[in-house]
C-alpha cells in the first residue's frame, strides 16, 4: 500500500492486478476514493455459452462488452465511480455463471 498526502493508501499495482484488496484495508479512517475508475479486463467464459453471456454483461451498469470470439474470450470495459464500486462490479463479473475468470488489463484511476 502506498501512503498518499491526505492520509489515504492506494492499493499496490500487485493488489489491484490480483484484486486483493478492500475498502476498509486501503483506506485510513473509512474513507473510499473518489476518483472515477476505468478499467478493460479480458473474461474467458465457457465458449457454448457466448450468445447468452454478452447480454447479461452488457447489462450490469458500467460494464461494456467491446468484442469477443469463438473461444470464449471476451473484451470488456468497466466504469465505475469509486474502488468500492469497481470491485462490486468485478466480483459480479466473476460471480456470472459460465464466466471461469476475469483478467484485469488496464486499470486507471482518474482523480
Amino acid at each position: 500500500m502506498k501512503a498518499q498526502e491526505n492520509g489515504t493508501r492506494n492499493p499496490s499495482r500487485r493488489e489491484l492486478i490480483t484484486a486483493r484488496f478492500s475498502q476498509s484495508n486501503h483506506l485510513q479512517s473509512g474513507q473510499v476514493h473518489s476518483g472515477g475508475h476505468i478499467a478493460s479486463l479480458m473474461v474467458q467464459a465457457r465458449p457454448q455459452h457466448m450468445a447468452q453471456l454478452t447480454p447479461v454483461l452488457a447489462a450490469i451498469p458500467g460494464v461494456e462488452v467491446h468484442g469477443s470470439n469463438d473461444q470464449g474470450r471476451m473484451i470488456v470495459t468497466v466504469e465505475a465511480d469509486n474502488d468500492g464500486h469497481f470491485m462490486d462490479i468485478m466480483g459480479r463479473i466473476e460471480g456470472t455463471e459460465n464466466v471461469v475468470m476475469a483478467s484485469l488489463v488496464y486499470h486507471q484511476i482518474e482523480d
